[in-house]
């Protein structure tokens, strides 16, 4: 469903914040029902979503099932929209009055650029949308395959 847009940055910020941690929990959630197949332990639990993402992507990749390798692609879309979320999340956007709104990062040697609301926005729904497309083979496909590898 698509987000009501207000033309807020910040308010498609938070919404950016919030699509992103659903999507990390839904990778967390994809691993943890992979544990048939390799231990999810505590330390590895804390690291980061792109690690995450990797691990993941090497136990699917093991496996034989239907939506294998969208899941697969779909894997490196997250890691890239959660690029794309750290660079919004982790710089600072400063609101100018007669002038777009700047996005000032957080990284050296990066340039400041403009930044729009709809970009917020969109960037949410995407990864609103990649959370939706982890969780699809998630609810038949994997938990089908997991009771014949227990």
């Amino acid at each position: 469903m698509p987000l009501l847009r207000d033309n807020d940055v910040i308010r498609g910020l938070g919404f950016v914040a919030l699509y992103a941690a659903y999507l990390e929990e839904q990778i967390a959630n994809l691993i943890f029902m992979l544990e048939p197949v390799e231990p999810f332990p505590e330390d590895e639990q804390r690291w980061p979503t792109s690690r995450k993402i990797d691990k993941a992507k090497r136990l699917i990749a093991k496996l034989s099932f239907g939506y294998r390798d969208a899941l697969l692609d779909d894997l490196d879309a997250c890691k890239e929209l959660l690029k794309r979320r750290n660079e919004v999340v982790h710089g600072r956007i400063y609101a100018n009055f007669d002038r777009p709104d700047t996005l000032k990062s957080g990284r050296a040697n990066v340039p400041d650029r403009v930044v729009e609301p709809e970009e917020l926005y969109d960037l949410a729904e995407d990864l609103g949308e990649a959370r939706a497309a982890v969780l699809r083979p998630m609810i038949l496909q994997i938990p089908k395959l997991m009771q014949g590898a227990k």
